[in-house]
């Protein structure tokens, strides 16, 4: 008898199981390879993080909620690809301001957002592409609040080692935003405080010149 309920309990447990992956999206970004701890064996996203949204990671960063949380092609809500107005029904219009950038000389519509919960942060900007005919789809995301930050608690302030380690590192390059390290396998790239680089031309610089400890000032999404 025991036996036979314990193969109910196993069936029951499994079948909840199937039932949750069937019905959940796509698990959490950056999920960590078990056991996963020696820096020179992991994989991108390889970092654990079994905590809930404002508690600290083990290196004493935040957690973000999902309003903020940073995942690949994702700023909370806002997703890469999104029509504007799709932009315009999922944002208060109060806390969207319009602006432009200029691409290859082209001036293109953007937008500035601020963020409801905390209005003095600085705002993200929106970049969005195509033209009046077609619509315009969101391009990129320039992200500067420090409320913003991966599931690995990484984000505006962070050292950027922490970045190399978790997230990968496939080049460096200069942006119209700074200089900036990029984890082409998520298309994130980060914004390194220029105040903590050597003292190099950027194209002369080498993601080996970066030190570990130097800070990010900004996260770019794109596609």
């Amino acid at each position: 008898m025991i036996t036979a309920l314990a193969s109910a309990v196993l069936s029951a447990g499994l079948g909840a199981c199937e039932s949750r992956q069937a019905t959940d999206p796509a698990g959490p970004p950056f999920v960590p390879a078990a056991g996963a701890t020696d820096p020179a064996t992991l994989e991108p996203g390889s970092t654990s993080v079994a905590a809930q949204p404002g508690a600290a990671t083990s290196a004493g960063a935040r957690l973000p909620d999902s309003l903020h949380l940073i995942s690949p092609g994702q700023a909370g809500r806002l997703r890469l690809g999104m029509r504007e107005d799709q932009i315009k029904r999922l944002i208060s219009p109060g806390l969207l301001r319009p602006t432009t950038y200029l691409d290859k000389g082209r001036e293109l519509p953007a937008y500035e957002l601020r963020d409801a919960q905390q209005p003095s942060a600085p705002p993200s900007v929106l970049h969005l592409i195509g033209d009046a005919a077609s619509g315009y789809r969101l391009r990129r995301i320039r992200i500067y609040d420090p409320q913003y930050r991966t599931a690995e608690g990484i984000g505006v302030g962070s050292p950027f080692g922490a970045a190399r380690q978790n997230l990968g590192l496939t080049k460096v390059r200069d942006t119209p935003a700074g200089f900036a390290a990029v984890s082409g396998e998520v298309k994130i790239a980060w914004v390194i405080d220029p105040n903590s680089l050597p003292d190099k031309h950027p194209a002369e610089m080498s993601s080996a010149d970066i030190p570990p400890a130097a800070r990010i000032t900004g996260v770019l999404l794109y596609q």
